[in-house]
């Protein structure tokens, strides 16, 4: 069976909690959604756990996880996209799964921690850069897949993040997923390319920098400390291999220079996540020359460039 730890280049202040919401019309497990004052926490790695108990079957699995649970189905189909499960042999791989393997994840999070992800981190968040519309995040904690993302919508938004990542770096994920929401709402519509997720995470870097209050060093999901010091140390480099890519409209600038564990495909001699670091540099640059956040924020990707001065 593939790894499936596989990382991902997560509603609003003082939520309460209040009571519980059945997943869907076809689930009657209430207990595994927390609604919040705009918000939901949706325990989903729990239909997961249901499933343990069950026959275990690709169709057990379907109608149990998939079926009950929109937000699962949605993890399941960008897992699939990133090439770290196949539409072949993971119903097959369903039927292995072990409960001693993954007992450990079904009780990381209690209601305080719960509260802490979902309410200080935001209110930080929030006094940094002011969200622009009261719609709803939801937060979608998931098993047996792993990676983070966000899943941006015109009505809500849903942050994901797998149990299977390390607790410690949740929180950092959180505000970095949380960013990115606040930046997708102000700036424009533009296609797909590289250069678009390099701004974007490069965003997501520097306000979880002013968030968090740290450097850049501790600001990058699973980036080490070291890897950042190389990029520090090779930053010429870095510049002139992501600059020949910026319009690549592929998955392979992703894999190049955004991506990390086994789909990542960094250049010969390079750290995984380089277009992080050239990201956040690019956003440091324009704050430098006096441009505001919410001026930025509302810049395509070639105004950001083009006012950094990055690549000249």
């Amino acid at each position: 069976m593939k790894n499936l730890l596989i990382k991902a280049s997560i509603l609003v202040p003082l939520f309460i909690f209040t009571y519980n919401y059945p997943l869907s019309a076809q689930s009657n497990t209430s207990e595994y959604i927390i609604i919040k004052n705009n918000g939901r926490i949706i325990l989903a790695y729990k239909l997961f756990e249901d499933f343990l108990n069950s026959d275990k079957s690709w169709e057990s699995y379907k109608k149990i996880v998939l079926d009950a649970c929109p937000e699962m189905q949605a993890v399941h189909d960008k897992t699939l996209s990133w090439d770290t499960i196949d539409s072949v042999s993971f119903p097959k791989e369903v039927k292995n799964f072990k409960r001693e393997d993954f007992e450990k994840y079904f009780n990381l999070y209690d209601k305080k921690t719960l509260n802490y992800l979902c309410d200080s981190l935001i209110l930080r968040a929030n006094n940094i850069l002011k969200p622009l519309n009261p719609n709803p995040v939801d937060l979608c904690l998931f098993l047996p897949y792993g990676g983070c993302f966000i899943i941006p919508g015109s009505e809500k938004s849903t942050i994901y993040i797998s149990l299977l990542i390390d607790t410690a770096d949740v929180p950092k994920i959180m505000v970095h997923e949380y960013s990115h929401h606040l930046h997708i709402q102000r700036r424009p519509q533009e296609p797909f390319t590289l250069k678009r997720e390099i701004v974007s995470e490069g965003m997501a870097v520097y306000l979880t920098t002013l968030i968090n209050n740290t450097g850049i060093s501790k600001a990058i999901p699973f980036m080490t400390e070291s890897s950042v010091k190389w990029c520090f140390e090779n930053e010429h480099m870095i510049k002139t291999s992501i600059e020949a890519d910026l319009n690549d409209t592929t998955f392979m600038g992703l894999k190049k220079f955004i991506a990390d564990g086994e789909v990542a495909t960094p250049p010969k001699g390079f750290v995984e996540k380089t277009g992080f670091f050239a990201g956040y540099r690019i956003i440091e640059a324009c704050i430098k020359k006096g441009m505001k956040l919410e001026e930025i924020c509302s810049l395509n990707s070639d105004s950001v460039i083009a006012e950094s001065g990055y690549f000249n």
